[in-house]
């Protein structure tokens, strides 16, 4: 058999997204562990299975990338209940009001327009912390940043995701290939965009080379770490 056919290729690809997604939707059950879990998926996802790692190690990927991000991914999860939380409860007073006064429509008016940016805001946190090794408040002024540099291709994939969440209802097999569809749509974009920030800014790359292959073939695989770089410029200035 040949392994390098592009049939088998397929094959392998179609088996790793759906092991992928099953891996994403079983460390997401605990509900606060959702963002670390939607990090793990896109790394993996834009790494071995589109990417340089070309189906390798695709568990102690996941694995790797999950524990790396467990600690800051709680605390971004327990910070979006809480928002979700209290946008619902302002867009159902809204609801309730609108119909009756000015200051109601505009209630509700101005909760339909945080909802909407909180949301494209969150299309973009789990890719930024697991490319991004950074304080919370950098994720979240990096994924605004994300949303805001492109509103219409934000919207887009909140769309996009709204979609992909209905056909998983309509056909529920669809969840095991459904999380790791939606990463490779809008990995591509986003991932010029990051790239463009390191550049921009000269940040430091941790980079640590693998062999991905049974030939041997190094990959790199980068994490960029903010911190380090304000360090090593601070350490340049003293002396």
């Amino acid at each position: 058999m040949d392994y390098n056919s592009p049939f088998i290729k397929i094959l392998t690809m179609i088996a790793n997204m759906i092991l992928v997604s099953l891996l994403w939707l079983l460390f997401s059950l605990p509900v606060i562990t959702i963002i670390p879990s939607c990090s793990a998926l896109y790394h993996s996802v834009n790494k071995i299975i589109f990417g340089p790692g070309r189906g390798n190690g695709l568990f102690k990927d996941f694995f790797e990338s999950y524990k790396q991000n467990l600690v800051p991914g709680i605390k971004l999860t327990l910070l979006l209940l809480v928002l979700a939380f209290f946008i619902f409860e302002g867009l159902w007073t809204g609801y309730q009001f609108y119909k009756v006064s000015i200051l109601g429509m505009l209630y509700f008016g101005l909760g339909i327009i945080i909802a909407l940016v909180v949301g494209t805001m969150v299309v973009y946190i789990a890719p930024v912390l697991s490319r991004f090794d950074a304080p919370i408040s950098s994720i979240l002024r990096m994924s605004a940043y994300f949303a805001m540099k492109h509103p219409l291709r934000s919207i887009l994939y909140v769309i996009i995701m709204a979609a992909l969440a209905f056909s998983i209802e309509v056909m529920p097999l669809a969840l095991l290939v459904v999380p790791a569809v939606y990463c490779d749509i809008i990995r591509g974009p986003l991932e010029k965009d990051m790239l463009q920030i390191i550049e921009d800014n000269n940040l430091v790359s941790l980079v640590a080379e693998e062999q991905e292959t049974e030939e041997e073939e190094t990959v790199t695989d980068s994490s960029y770490d903010i911190n380090e770089k304000m360090n090593s410029q601070r350490k340049k200035g003293k002396k």
